[in-house]
């Protein structure tokens, strides 16, 4: 199931005329409709998103003077929330922050417009890499950190290259995303196999031995 984006307010863009988060909500909701439905980030224009959404072109044009800000709160709308392991161990929290990327990749227009994205990154560099500095970054920091205190538990072996072992773990649900193979993906189910799997290989203890 498709889950509705839920907007934040930026603290950066507080003052002034109160914004209405109907009228955000609208927007980026109207952003990731066209997208879905086979819109590129370059073809869209302000206006022709405002159109969509309902609104008028100024409301677009007040709260975000260029495409990659736009973008980039759409970007962040579709990554909440973030994920947030609770230290029960390192095989459960692993599950909990790779379900984040699972859930993501499962959501139509989610996906899409991270493929959009990437197609783009050429048209976009700064929006390109400002999503992987404000968006990417941190929940990569997430599974490392829950790596790290693997190591530190004993449940993962000392020797193992942690970044190559969050690689592991996300390639495949990434590659679904980038062939759009996601029809039969259970972000539950899946996300607990390739976290068995790849730990097998990491040297985690294995509980069914």
């Amino acid at each position: 199931m498709i889950q509705e984006p839920v907007v934040q307010e930026p603290a950066a863009r507080q003052g002034g005329r109160q914004r209405d988060p109907a009228t955000d909500s609208a927007i980026i909701e109207a952003v990731l409709d066209m997208v879905a439905a086979g819109a590129t980030l370059t073809g869209l224009s302000l206006v022709a998103i405002a159109k969509q959404a309902g609104v008028s072109r100024n409301s677009v044009y007040r709260r975000w003077k260029t495409k990659d800000e736009l973008y980039l709160d759409v970007l962040a709308t579709i990554n909440e929330p973030r994920p947030a392991p609770d230290g029960a161990g390192t095989r459960e929290d692993l599950a909990a922050v790779l379900r984040t990327l699972a859930d993501r990749v499962v959501d139509v227009r989610a996906s899409s417009v991270l493929r959009a994205l990437n197609a783009e990154a050429a048209t976009f560099p700064r929006l390109h890499r400002r999503y992987f500095e404000e968006i990417v970054a941190p929940r990569r920091e997430a599974m490392t950190a829950v790596l790290r205190r693997g190591v530190e538990r004993g449940e993962l072996r000392d020797d193992v290259d942690l970044d190559l072992v969050a690689e592991l773990l996300v390639s495949p649900l990434l590659a679904r995303m980038a062939s759009g193979s996601t029809d039969h993906l259970d972000p539950v189910r899946d996300t607990r196999r390739i976290v068995d799997l790849v730990l097998r290989g990491a040297g985690a203890p294995d509980d069914d031995a």
